[in-house]
């Protein structure tokens, strides 16, 4: 059981992560008017959504 919470907060982490660089990518966009840092903040973010997808599966 120890392993699936482990298995459950490293995807909750994951998540984390890649939503704060997502939303740091649009800070960019915001400030510095450019249109490549919003592509890759839609990236981040739809990864963000699959950490959350894995996490919400292997919540303990």
């Amino acid at each position: 059981m120890v392993w699936i919470r482990l298995h459950f907060y490293f995807w909750v982490v994951l998540t984390a992560v890649f939503t704060a660089a997502g939303a740091t990518h649009i800070a960019l966009a915001i400030t510095y008017s450019e249109l490549w840092p919003v592509w890759v903040a839609l990236v981040l973010l739809v990864v963000a959504g699959a950490c959350a997808r894995a996490a919400v599966f292997a919540r303990p």
